[in-house]
């Protein structure tokens, strides 16, 4: 699922109750710093919802370049989860194919 600022990705894991978190963020998303600030954003983000996602999942993160407006962690947690909405509800479990 896509918003403005990020790509989400979602595919069930490969082990059982294992969730995992791939992030890319490029260069046209801003310097180093603000590169830098947005994964520690995504990450701490993923740390919080652990628990709330599904058993087995792999979510990888895409930064869009629209990420660079987002000031500080609020603003990356407001955009994750609207995206993250818009994923489950097209997320399915290898029981529901």
């Amino acid at each position: 699922m896509a918003s403005g600022e990020f790509v989400l990705l979602a595919t069930p894991g490969e082990a059982a109750e294992s969730r995992r978190l791939g992030i890319s963020v490029s260069r046209k998303v801003g310097n180093a710093v603000v590169r830098n600030r947005i994964k520690r954003g995504v990450r701490d983000w993923f740390r919080r919802q652990r628990g709330l996602l599904p058993e087995s999942v792999d979510l990888v993160v895409i930064a869009r370049p629209k990420a660079n407006r987002l000031n500080g962690g609020a603003a990356i947690d407001l955009a994750l989860e609207k995206t993250w909405a818009r994923a489950k509800r097209q997320w399915k479990t290898p029981s529901q194919r």
